[in-house]
């Protein structure tokens, strides 16, 4: 486009020299008038580079090796024909980075709230073990307040931040301009999911709890997550349906179906071979997956 009007224009400013004032000037002056709207449009539809995303998680050293023990853990809902989770004991030690998968409707999501605590169970014992911190990403990032824009929220968080510390924390998860002022129920989904990931990195926590933690993140911010979680040394335990993502970052699978946990030792695809009666892959396999 730019080549057509720069040839366009040369046309034009040698009509004009020999003095040739008729209606195909006129027509070239509006032909390059459109050319150069698309030329803009075209501009605007270019990514910009953006600065790779930097995130860093710390865990608190508080939390004992046993973090968390479910006994007989058990959750009816009125209406429902099973029980979501039926007479189950989990486990959660430290440096455990638990996938939990299952279909629809098995109650992965209900699972995490009731490990969290905002889900009281039916019959069981949920035992948090002392000094354990939870971080939670919820999956409509409801650990946010949506009243707030994105400083606010982070004042809120951390009051002895300097407003240049929180526009340079904000500005490593691609926010600037008008962006940082924008109530957060304005935000979109992917904005949302960046200022909730920033919260979760400036508070100290030693079990995380992450649902569909890569909705609404590109590439960039995908990999950098990945990267953060596989350096955290507290626990974890994600739903994902993203299996990339639970093949870089968990060391076990939680299969929910019908009210019971499985577990299986390993990634996504450990998980996948062991379904089908193979064994785990060598190293030297994974590294070709």
């Amino acid at each position: 486009v730019e080549k057509k009007i720069a040839a366009t224009t040369g046309a034009l400013k040698q009509m004009k020299r020999a003095n040739k004032y008729d209606k195909s000037i006129s027509a070239k002056q509006k032909m390059i008038e459109r050319m150069q709207k698309e030329l803009k449009t075209l501009r605007a539809r270019v990514p910009k580079k953006r600065k790779p995303l930097i995130l860093q998680l710390e865990a608190t050293d508080k939390a004992s090796m046993d973090v968390l023990q479910m006994d007989g853990a058990t959750k009816v809902f009125e209406g429902l024909n099973r029980p979501l989770l039926n007479n189950q004991d989990l486990e959660v030690r430290k440096g455990d980075r638990i996938g939990i998968v299952g279909g629809n409707g098995q109650g992965k999501t209900t699972l995490l709230k009731l490990i969290n605590g905002d889900e009281k169970l039916t019959s069981g014992t949920r035992d948090l073990a002392p000094g354990a911190e939870i971080g939670y990403f919820h999956q409509d990032h409801g650990t946010l307040d949506f009243n707030l824009n994105a400083v606010e929220q982070i004042q809120k968080l951390r009051p002895d931040f300097s407003y240049g510390d929180i526009r340079a924390a904000l500005g490593r998860f691609q926010f600037s301009g008008e962006q940082v002022t924008t109530k957060l129920s304005q935000l979109s989904g992917g904005e949302r999911a960046r200022v909730a990931l920033l919260k979760l990195l400036l508070e100290e926590n030693n079990l995380l709890l992450m649902d569909e933690p890569t909705n609404h993140l590109d590439m960039d911010s995908k990999d950098t997550l990945e990267e953060a979680l596989i350096g955290y040394e507290g626990s974890l335990i994600t739903v994902s349906h993203d299996r990339w993502f639970l093949d870089q970052v968990v060391n076990r699978i939680w299969e929910l179906q019908d009210g019971i946990v499985t577990v299986y030792y390993g990634n996504y695809t450990d998980y996948i071979r062991a379904k089908k009666g193979l064994p785990p892959l060598a190293e030297d396999e994974v590294s070709l997956v």
